[in-house]
């Protein structure tokens, strides 16, 4: 274990140190014997149950809703730690995925999505960096392009804009 992000209430939140994408953080409740993955993202402010196991209670939806909800809130650290333990052996998740970009006024400049199902017009992602001071990815495309992204606006997983 990379060590403990947080804990809420019983329930240890931390990153295995010899974790693989996606980038994911542990919510482990010893007492009642249960574990879940909760994956996030480095673009986007979204976390979601990536993987249960237990032993012993099963946790109420609420319990693992209010897990969410912490990780949310915490989701700059646990960009930083994971970028921290993993950053240079397995980066942020995004490497040899496709990126498509939408032109926007303010902010970065474009909005990014990385799609399930990217389409035609999406370009592969070479490089994928994190500065954890910033809060910005920077992405190096397979066309050339390089995008500096502030973590948490832009969309991944999605299909809508």
């Amino acid at each position: 274990m990379a060590g403990t992000l947080f804990w809420i209430d019983a329930i240890q939140v931390f990153i295995g140190a010899e974790d693989h994408p996606p980038p994911h953080v542990h919510a482990v409740h010893s007492g009642d014997g249960w574990v879940a993955r909760f994956r996030f993202s480095f673009l986007s402010d979204v976390t979601g149950l990536y993987r249960f196991r237990r032993r012993g209670r099963r946790p109420t939806g609420a319990t693992l809703d209010r897990v969410a909800e912490a990780i949310m809130a915490n989701l700059p650290v646990c960009r930083e730690n994971w970028w921290a333990t993993h950053g240079s052996r397995h980066g942020i998740g995004l490497v040899n995925r496709r990126v498509e970009t939408r032109n926007i006024k303010g902010g970065d400049g474009c909005l990014a999505k990385v799609a399930l199902k990217p389409s035609k017009a999406a370009v592969g992602i070479v490089s994928a960096d994190y500065d954890p001071g910033s809060g910005e990815v920077a992405l190096i495309l397979d066309d050339g392009r390089t995008l500096s992204l502030t973590a948490g606006r832009h969309i991944e997983e999605a299909e809508e804009w």
